[in-house]
């Protein structure tokens, strides 16, 4: 049975037949789908139908390649203009899904491998950002079959999402503060070579014990470069946040150490090759840094604790000094005041200590 469809500016033929599989292609006319999906359904009539399976070598790199490169919107120069929000997001999923995923082809990208990729991803993200992820990589299929005509199988239908149940509160106690710390930095000093097996990438201690001190997102820090901090004015530009606004954060006397002690260290071991001609403060990606943690606060013994919970920790603990709700959204960079209701929470055990 063959159905058209028009969807956007395309016509869209699907052809459904007991003992094959379905088949879509989009046209940019009625009559051209018309004509198509006449000739599916007689040549399956007849016997004569092959499936062409070449489509199904194309991997999901190669989608998200084209992805890429077909939507204007997306062409952002690492300097040129900021772009919404929803933009800039969409193209960081689709790097991370690609840095991730890329080698799957379409075929091969099953409900089994998406639910090892969720699993392996719920140890470093929450399950919103999961989600968010997966829709992404759902909405690349069926732009595939809708725009680009291309049959792809469909390994959502039988892939269970992970149950989602709103904003984490989650912060560390100052013991396991204490022991995160400490296995950042136990395996060999900073900046040194590496040399035993269970090495922390040297950069993970200062990028989490800047984010407790500025609250700066991961991809904030991670696209920060040097030109970009100016320590006299105790200041630093990001150019791309979160809200799609640039924003100043201001930097404590700590946050400070923190960005001198890596300026030194680079001195006594400096960057080479892409590393050095990116000029960032932290010249690793976010797969690494993902690895990394997941790895850190497992030796650490601590549980639930993923690296944006020190964003939410570094908030509620600026909260504490800062009663202005303005002041603090400019610090933290939230456009909706009513989201930082949450980080002024007072834990139960605080409001313990002030019973007496």
């Amino acid at each position: 049975m063959a159905s058209i469809t028009k969807k956007g500016d395309k016509w869209q033929a699907r052809v459904i037949r007991k003992g094959f599989p379905q088949q879509n292609k989009s046209f940019d006319t009625k009559a051209e789908a018309q004509i198509w999906a006449s000739e599916i359904e007689t040549q399956m009539r007849s016997g004569a139908f092959v499936e062409n399976k070449a489509h199904l070598e194309t991997t999901i790199g190669d989608l998200i390649q084209r992805r890429l490169d077909t939507d204007p919107a997306l062409h952002v120069l690492p300097n040129g203009p900021l772009v919404t929000k929803n933009t800039m997001y969409l193209k960081y999923r689709l790097l991370n899904l690609k840095e991730r995923l890329g080698m799957y082809s379409v075929e091969n990208l099953t409900s089994q491998v998406l639910a090892k990729y969720r699993d392996e991803r719920l140890k470093v993200v929450s399950p919103g950002t999961l989600l968010r992820e997966i829709a992404v990589l759902e909405g690349l299929f069926k732009k595939a079959r809708n725009d680009w005509g291309m049959q792809l199988p469909n390994p959502f239908s039988k892939f269970t999402r992970p149950e989602y149940h709103g904003r984490r509160d989650r912060i560390l106690s100052p013991s396991e503060l204490e022991r995160l710390w400490e296995e950042l930095k136990s395996r060999d000093e900073l900046w040194e070579p590496r040399k035993a097996k269970n090495n922390i990438n040297p950069h993970l201690l200062p990028l989490a014990k800047l984010a407790l001190e500025t609250a700066m997102r991961r991809s904030e820090m991670l696209e920060l470069t040097w030109d970009r901090v100016d320590l006299e004015r105790r200041v630093a530009y990001l150019e791309k946040t979160k809200n799609g606004k640039p924003r100043t954060v201001p930097l404590s006397s700590a946050a400070i150490a923190i960005i001198q002690e890596i300026a030194e260290a680079r001195k006594k071991m400096p960057l080479e090759g892409i590393e050095a001609a990116s000029n960032r403060i932290f010249p690793i990606s976010y797969r690494v840094v993902d690895q990394a943690w997941s790895r850190a606060v497992k030796r650490a013994n601590i549980k639930d604790f993923r690296f944006h919970d020190l964003r939410h920790q570094a908030i509620t603990n600026m909260a504490k000094k800062i009663p202005n709700v303005i002041e603090l959204s400019r610090i933290s960079g939230h456009s909706n005041l009513k989201m930082l209701e949450i980080y002024y929470s007072t834990r139960p055990e605080d409001l313990a200590l002030k019973l007496g």
